[in-house]
């Protein structure tokens, strides 16, 4: 059952996103209570909702926004319910999500290499990497069997490369996470070391 902590009165069995907008605008915390709520001598609800109850709720309002792709009206619930002196540090988990979320869409938008578009999915670099240890075994083997290799660019169209033109767009795909990934890195320090909303709006992801 879903509790409204601020006035302790039951909200339904299902987090709702009509319910989550509702506890933003009300400020109300919302709680998950697996049990009968208490009363005092005038029947009225008594405030004995746990901090795990209250866990419980927020972990619900978590797991419905991310299942509808609503992350953002996460943050907001959490800045909604949350004590001033919390808010920098709930900022900061937002902006340390957008920035990640800037951090994959560059990492799979691909890679322009010799005026083709490639695709750099977690899935396409290691099936780069499985090309590169054949091609690899095949340099170092007696046989030396592999001139070309055909590799598919974004628009399904075949590119040829030579085993040492492969081994280079390799070396720059490997070379386009890294700077990437270091990339949000540092941006995510300067997250943590910010000492107000101000310092955090100035922090943005530059293409």
């Amino acid at each position: 059952m879903i509790i409204d902590k601020n006035n302790i009165t039951p909200q339904g069995a299902n987090i709702s996103l009509s319910l989550i907008q509702w506890s933003i605008e009300s400020r109300n915390t919302l709680s998950i209570v697996n049990r009968e709520l208490n009363k005092d001598e005038n029947d009225e609800y008594i405030d004995d909702i746990t901090p795990q109850e209250i866990e419980n709720g927020t972990k619900a309002v978590k797991e419905h926004c991310l299942a509808n792709k609503n992350e953002n009206l996460y943050f907001e619930y959490l800045l909604a319910i949350s004590q001033e002196d919390e808010k920098l540090n709930i900022l900061k988990e937002k902006k340390k999500y957008e920035i990640q979320t800037k951090r994959d869409e560059a990492l799979e938008s691909g890679l322009i290499y010799n005026e083709h578009t490639f695709q750099t999915r977690e899935k396409d670099k290691q099936n780069i990497i499985g090309a590169v240890t054949n091609l690899m075994l095949d340099i170092q083997s007696e046989a030396n069997s592999i001139s070309e290799i055909i590799w598919i660019d974004i628009n399904d169209e075949k590119v040829t490369f030579t085993p040492q033109d492969f081994l280079k767009f390799a070396s720059m795909v490997a070379y386009h996470t890294q700077e990437i990934t270091f990339k949000a890195n540092a941006l995510k320090e300067r997250i943590e070391q910010a000492k107000s909303k101000q310092d955090l709006e100035a922090i943005v992801w530059e293409e």
